[in-house]
């Protein structure tokens, strides 16, 4: 009686433990494994770390340079898009602006120190920006207006919409750099964004497979080239170059 004793409740155990939802056999397959991904085509510039800005240009022609900077401080280059610079040169990771604006010292100060300080062994990142040149007046304190120009106050880079500002690469993915970028992003004066070479990539197919495909006309180019309701005179000469995309 003992014995049949026993081995019930050997058997009531053993049931009692097969029911626990955490009793259960660990195992490994290698559907499961990711293929870690390939850094051979990843080139490295020749200094990884992002390098310092001049905060006062460096004239090229002393003889003429009041000149040279009254010329440029009357044009706009933060107007319409940037055809250069549009690009990921390294094929990677960076920060586009999608609107125009400035860029001062202290935005490349501030971004190389927290940038620098975040970079590892196997990481890069460099400046697809000019240092700044574009020379800004500003009156001092309590003086009137009038009299003339005001003396330069400090200098600024222009930025386009679509500009590539910083890239950053390496044997790296884009999930651990996004805090970077996004730190970067936050602290743009302007509207800006984190893109890779992948994103633009399918922008650019989305972009020519609607130019190519679309069969509607009616659009802001058609409205504004045949003057619906007579837009025209409410719309910029900017607006009939680049019909609405860029300022």
């Amino acid at each position: 009686m003992s014995i049949m004793r026993e081995i019930s409740r050997s058997a009531f155990c053993m049931l009692k433990s097969l029911s626990r939802p955490w009793n259960y056999v660990q195992s490994a397959s290698y559907m499961k494994i990711k293929i870690p991904p390939s850094y051979d085509d990843v080139e490295f510039p020749d200094k990884k770390k992002l390098k310092l800005v001049d905060k006062v240009p460096v004239s090229i022609h002393a003889t003429n340079s009041s000149l040279a900077v009254q010329q440029r401080s009357e044009a706009k280059h933060c107007r319409g898009p940037e055809l250069i610079n549009s690009k990921l040169l390294y094929g990677q990771y960076g920060v586009q602006a999608r609107d125009g604006g400035y860029l001062n010292s202290k935005h490349f100060d501030a971004w190389r120190l927290y940038i620098n300080a975040k970079l590892t062994s196997d990481m890069f990142a460099e400046w697809r920006v000019e240092a700044p040149w574009k020379p800004v007046t500003k009156k001092g304190q309590g003086k009137r207006m009038g009299k003339g120009k005001s003396p330069i106050s400090h200098y600024v880079t222009p930025v386009k919409a679509e500009q590539i500002i910083m890239e950053i690469g390496g044997e790296i993915e884009l999930r651990q750099v996004y805090k970077m970028l996004r730190h970067i992003v936050n602290q743009c004066p302007f509207e800006a964004r984190i893109v890779s070479a992948e994103i633009l990539q399918k922008e650019q197919e989305k972009e020519d497979w609607i130019k190519n495909n679309n069969l509607n006309p009616f659009c802001y180019e058609y409205c504004a080239k045949n003057n619906f309701l007579g837009i025209k005179k409410d719309l910029s000469p900017y607006d009939l170059i680049w019909f609405g995309k860029y300022r």
